[in-house]
């Protein structure tokens, strides 16, 4: 629970933001991979950054 993924713009902020409901830190980054679409994503679980994913990283 409390998770976000985080839209990061090309200048290094956020542009947007989606909230998660997730049992722990690899179902919100498997959640926030499919919203990879052409930026940056920042996975956060309430303070604390869980990962950066990078939109060419998509897998």
């Amino acid at each position: 629970m409390d998770y976000r993924a985080y839209i990061m713009g090309e200048d290094g902020r956020i542009s947007g933001v989606h909230e998660m409901d997730c049992a722990d830190d690899e179902e919100a980054t498997a959640k926030a991979r499919q919203l990879l679409d052409g930026h940056d994503l920042e996975v956060w679980h309430r303070d604390r950054r869980v990962t950066v994913l990078k939109h060419h990283t998509r897998q």
